[in-house]
């Protein structure tokens, strides 16, 4: 993947973080944006890729993180 088809890395990293500590509330790209995480764009555009890469799920406009992430961040590697 070449790196401007990664997109912003600090808001995925900001938003995944986010979704993991309030997990198993539901969030939807609109409440991120709400709350301050970017602008549309760039939050969707977030979500998008995480979602691309395994890291979000995506129901109904609801976005939560996958078991994955959440075993992740539970090993605290990062």
């Amino acid at each position: 993947m070449r790196p401007e088809e990664r997109g912003d890395k600090g808001t995925q990293r900001a938003v995944l973080t986010f979704l993991l500590a309030e997990h198993p509330a539901r969030h939807t790209a609109l409440s991120l944006w709400w709350m301050g995480f970017g602008d549309m764009d760039a939050v969707e555009e977030a979500i998008q890729l995480l979602d691309r890469h395994g890291l979000l799920s995506c129901t109904d406009g609801a976005v939560v993180p996958t078991a994955a992430a959440r075993h992740f961040d539970w090993l605290e590697l990062s």
